[in-house]
Protein backbone atom coordinates (compact mmCIF):
# COMPACT_ATOMS: atom_id res chain seq x y z
CA UNK A 1 0.00 0.00 0.00
CA UNK A 2 3.09 2.27 0.74
CA UNK A 3 4.31 1.57 -2.70
CA UNK A 4 1.31 2.84 -4.44
CA UNK A 5 1.12 5.71 -2.35
CA UNK A 6 4.81 6.94 -3.27
CA UNK A 7 4.14 5.80 -6.78
CA UNK A 8 0.74 8.50 -7.06
CA UNK A 9 3.03 11.27 -4.84
CA UNK A 10 5.62 10.76 -7.45
CA UNK A 11 3.14 10.83 -10.79
CA UNK A 12 1.63 13.89 -9.30
CA UNK A 13 4.31 15.73 -8.67
CA UNK A 14 6.01 14.52 -12.52
CA UNK A 15 2.65 16.04 -14.05
CA UNK A 16 3.10 19.00 -12.17
CA UNK A 17 6.93 19.76 -13.15
CA UNK A 18 5.68 18.83 -16.76
CA UNK A 19 3.49 21.76 -16.47
CA UNK A 20 5.84 24.42 -14.76
CA UNK A 21 8.25 23.11 -17.71
CA UNK A 22 5.50 23.79 -20.40
CA UNK A 23 5.27 27.58 -19.12
CA UNK A 24 8.73 28.27 -18.95
CA UNK A 25 9.62 27.30 -22.78
CA UNK A 26 7.84 29.56 -24.94
CA UNK A 27 8.79 27.56 -28.27
CA UNK A 28 6.99 24.14 -26.47
CA UNK A 29 3.97 26.44 -26.37
CA UNK A 30 3.26 27.29 -29.86
CA UNK A 31 3.87 23.37 -30.89
CA UNK A 32 1.23 23.38 -28.24
CA UNK A 33 -1.41 25.81 -29.30
CA UNK A 34 -1.34 24.29 -32.80
CA UNK A 35 -2.41 20.72 -31.27
CA UNK A 36 -4.76 22.73 -29.43
CA UNK A 37 -5.84 24.00 -32.81
CA UNK A 38 -5.84 20.66 -34.21
CA UNK A 39 -7.90 19.35 -31.76
CA UNK A 40 -10.60 21.06 -31.94
CA UNK A 41 -10.90 21.25 -35.31
CA UNK A 42 -10.88 17.34 -34.71
CA UNK A 43 -13.71 17.83 -32.09
CA UNK A 44 -15.54 20.65 -33.86
CA UNK A 45 -16.49 17.91 -36.67
CA UNK A 46 -16.55 14.66 -34.65
CA UNK A 47 -19.27 16.47 -32.36
CA UNK A 48 -20.87 17.90 -35.34
CA UNK A 49 -20.69 21.25 -33.16
CA UNK A 50 -20.15 23.39 -36.59
CA UNK A 51 -24.22 23.09 -36.36
CA UNK A 52 -24.80 24.53 -33.20
CA UNK A 53 -25.05 28.15 -34.23
CA UNK A 54 -23.94 29.22 -30.14
CA UNK A 55 -20.33 27.79 -31.46
CA UNK A 56 -20.24 29.27 -34.46
CA UNK A 57 -20.96 33.18 -32.83
CA UNK A 58 -18.66 32.00 -29.83
CA UNK A 59 -15.78 30.61 -32.18
CA UNK A 60 -16.34 32.21 -35.85
CA UNK A 61 -15.02 35.64 -36.74
CA UNK A 62 -17.68 38.41 -37.91
CA UNK A 63 -16.39 37.84 -41.56
CA UNK A 64 -16.72 33.69 -42.04
CA UNK A 65 -20.44 34.33 -40.10
CA UNK A 66 -21.15 36.53 -43.10
CA UNK A 67 -20.07 34.34 -45.05
CA UNK A 68 -21.96 31.76 -44.00
CA UNK A 69 -24.73 33.37 -43.84
CA UNK A 70 -24.22 34.59 -47.53
CA UNK A 71 -24.04 30.97 -48.19
CA UNK A 72 -27.42 29.90 -46.96
CA UNK A 73 -29.67 30.01 -49.89
CA UNK A 74 -33.32 29.23 -48.31
CA UNK A 75 -35.89 31.93 -46.49
CA UNK A 76 -35.90 32.20 -43.32
CA UNK A 77 -37.01 34.56 -40.46
CA UNK A 78 -33.97 34.72 -38.68
CA UNK A 79 -30.49 33.88 -39.07
CA UNK A 80 -28.96 30.86 -40.73
CA UNK A 81 -25.87 29.62 -41.64
CA UNK A 82 -24.62 27.28 -44.37
CA UNK A 83 -23.31 24.82 -42.15
CA UNK A 84 -22.49 22.04 -44.16
CA UNK A 85 -19.21 23.96 -45.58
CA UNK A 86 -17.94 22.47 -43.36
CA UNK A 87 -19.06 19.07 -44.74
CA UNK A 88 -18.34 17.44 -47.83
CA UNK A 89 -21.12 18.71 -49.38
CA UNK A 90 -22.94 15.45 -50.28
CA UNK A 91 -26.58 14.99 -49.09
CA UNK A 92 -26.81 11.35 -48.95
CA UNK A 93 -24.90 8.56 -47.42
CA UNK A 94 -22.18 6.51 -49.61
CA UNK A 95 -23.49 3.77 -51.08
CA UNK A 96 -22.33 0.32 -49.00
CA UNK A 97 -20.14 1.99 -46.63
CA UNK A 98 -20.53 1.90 -42.69
CA UNK A 99 -22.23 6.13 -43.02
CA UNK A 100 -18.84 6.85 -40.96
CA UNK A 101 -19.03 10.20 -40.35
CA UNK A 102 -14.84 10.53 -38.71
CA UNK A 103 -12.18 13.08 -38.78
CA UNK A 104 -9.53 11.47 -40.11
CA UNK A 105 -6.77 13.78 -40.03
CA UNK A 106 -5.83 17.75 -39.72
CA UNK A 107 -2.38 19.06 -40.54
CA UNK A 108 -0.88 22.67 -39.85
CA UNK A 109 -0.36 24.52 -43.01
CA UNK A 110 1.09 27.85 -42.76
CA UNK A 111 -1.74 29.59 -40.87
CA UNK A 112 -4.13 27.10 -42.39
CA UNK A 113 -5.01 23.96 -41.57
CA UNK A 114 -5.85 21.32 -43.94
CA UNK A 115 -8.60 18.44 -42.41
CA UNK A 116 -9.51 15.52 -44.20
CA UNK A 117 -12.63 13.54 -42.56
CA UNK A 118 -15.39 11.32 -43.76
CA UNK A 119 -18.50 12.56 -44.20
CA UNK A 120 -21.17 9.58 -44.44
CA UNK A 121 -18.42 7.84 -45.48
CA UNK A 122 -17.84 9.95 -48.34
CA UNK A 123 -14.07 11.10 -48.11
CA UNK A 124 -13.34 15.13 -48.70
CA UNK A 125 -10.99 17.42 -47.30
CA UNK A 126 -11.48 21.36 -46.38
CA UNK A 127 -8.92 24.71 -45.38
CA UNK A 128 -9.76 25.61 -42.42
CA UNK A 129 -7.54 29.18 -41.09
CA UNK A 130 -7.60 28.77 -36.79
CA UNK A 131 -6.21 31.08 -34.74
CA UNK A 132 -5.94 31.31 -31.37
CA UNK A 133 -6.66 34.98 -30.34
CA UNK A 134 -5.76 35.51 -26.52
CA UNK A 135 -6.44 32.08 -25.70
CA UNK A 136 -9.93 32.38 -27.08
CA UNK A 137 -9.97 29.57 -30.38
CA UNK A 138 -11.30 31.25 -33.49
CA UNK A 139 -12.17 29.95 -37.22
CA UNK A 140 -11.26 33.03 -39.71
CA UNK A 141 -12.32 30.72 -43.08
CA UNK A 142 -12.88 27.71 -44.25
CA UNK A 143 -13.09 26.61 -47.98
CA UNK A 144 -12.88 23.35 -49.91
CA UNK A 145 -10.23 21.65 -50.99
CA UNK A 146 -11.27 19.85 -54.65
Amino acid sequence: MKRLILCIVLLVRALFDVSAQDRLHPTHTSTTKSDEIKSFITQMYNNKLYEDYDFLQKHCSAELLKKLQDAYPYDTDGIAYATWLFRSGQQDSKPRTDDKTIMLEVKADGDWFIYTALDMGWEFTNRIKVTNKSGKIIIEDICSVV
